[in-house]
C-alpha cells in the first residue's frame, strides 16, 4: 500500500502559534508542544525506505512546522540522506523565518493579504481559497451533502505527532468525532500493516464509493494538488 501513496503528511510536533477561525485549531488546543517520537519517526523513514518510497513527504498539518526550525532542519536532514529521491514540502503561516530551508517546495500561507503574490517552481505566496468543513469540525462551513467519491485516502497518508496515523488530511486524533477513523498508531504496528489493515481497507472502498461516515457527508475536498495525476504546486488545494 505504502508504494500507492503520493503524499504523506508528518506533524513533528503539536504546536501552533496561531489560532485561525477556519482551522479546527480554533475549536482544539494546540498550544502546548509535544515532539514525535524521534524513535517513531525513524522508525517511519526506515519503513519508508524498505518500500522505496519516492513521494512527497509534508511536514505540514495542524502545526506550524517553522516553530521549531531546528527540529525541522534535522529531520529534514536525516530524510535526505535516506530518502533521496523523495520530494520535501512544506506550508508556513509565514510567521518564522523560512528563509534558505533545504525543501523542494514551500508555501507561505498569506492569511493576513499582506504579501505580494509570487509563484516559481519550488516557492509560493498563497491566499486563503476554498474553505473545507475539515470532517465537520467546522460546523458554520455551509456545504452541501457530498455526492462525488473520494480518492484520497489511496493515496495520502497523515502520521500525527502523537503517532496517529489518519486516512485523510482533514481527520485527526484530537478530535472526538474522528477518533472511530483513526487506522492505528505507530507506536503498536507498523506502517504497512495499518495500512493494509481490514479497517483501513474498508475505509478506502467505502468512500471511493460514495459511502461515506457522517463526518465526510459535507466535505467538498476534491484531489489535492500532490495527489492528483500531475502534482504540481499550482494545483488547487481546499
Amino acid at each position: 500500500m505504502i508504494k500507492n501513496i503520493k503524499l504523506l503528511e508528518l506533524e513533528l510536533h503539536s504546536e501552533c502559534n496561531r489560532k485561525c477561525s477556519w482551522c479546527p485549531n480554533s475549536l482544539v488546543d494546540r498550544t502546548f508542544y509535544k515532539e514525535l517520537d524521534e524513535t517513531n519517526f525513524e522508525k517511519i523513514i526506515n519503513e519508508l525506505i524498505s518500500q522505496n518510497y519516492d513521494g512527497y513527504i509534508s511536514f505540514s498539518r495542524y502545526n506550524e512546522p517553522f516553530l521549531n526550525r531546528e527540529l525541522l532542519e534535522k529531520r529534514i536532514s536525516y530524510i535526505r540522506s535516506r530518502l533521496p529521491s523523495v520530494k520535501l514540502i512544506s506550508n508556513t503561516n509565514g510567521d518564522f523565518n523560512y528563509e534558505g530551508i533545504d525543501l523542494d517546495e514551500l508555501t507561505v500561507m498569506d492569511y493576513d493579504n499582506t504579501k505580494v503574490e509570487e509563484v516559481s517552481d519550488n516557492f509560493r505566496i498563497m491566499r486563503l481559497q476554498n474553505i473545507n468543513n475539515r470532517a465537520g469540525v467546522l460546523t458554520n462551513i455551509k456545504c452541501l451533502k457530498r455526492v462525488t467519491p473520494c480518492y484520497e485516502p489511496q493515496y495520502f497518508v497523515g502520521i500525527d505527532y502523537d503517532g496517529s496515523i489518519t486516512p485523510c488530511c482533514n481527520i485527526r486524533h484530537d478530535v472526538e468525532a474522528h477518533k472511530p477513523y483513526i487506522l492505528g498508531n505507530i507506536k503498536d504496528d507498523s506502517l504497512i500493516n495499518i495500512l493494509n489493515s481490514d479497517k483501513a481497507i474498508k475505509f478506502r472502498e467505502q468512500v471511493a464509493l460514495g459511502d461515506f461516515p457522517d463526518i465526510c457527508k459535507n466535505c467538498t475536498k476534491g484531489p489535492g494538488r500532490y495527489t492528483c495525476d500531475k502534482p504540481d504546486i499550482m494545483g488547487e488545494t481546499s
